[in-house]
């Protein structure tokens, strides 16, 4: 509300639907804790980082989280 944009990057798509946030990601089968991927995997982090920064250029709908895949992840 302060004009600060803001991108949630969520392992728990249903739950974040329903705060509504502004922009959010759900990388596709990543588990609970492991929102920017698995530890020591730094191109992925980075993958995963850049990917949430390019949604504040995006317009979107409050409360639309998008799944989006990402290659290298090992659970």
């Amino acid at each position: 509300m302060a004009g600060i944009p803001t991108v949630l990057i969520t392992t728990d798509k249903d739950s974040s639907e329903q705060q509504r946030p502004p922009r959010a990601i759900n990388p596709a089968g990543f588990k609970w804790g492991h929102s920017l991927g698995t530890a020591d995997n730094k191109a992925l982090q980075m993958e995963v980082l850049k990917t949430a920064l390019k949604q504040l250029e995006e317009l979107h709908m409050p409360g639309q989280v998008r799944t989006l895949s990402f290659t290298g992840y090992n659970a």
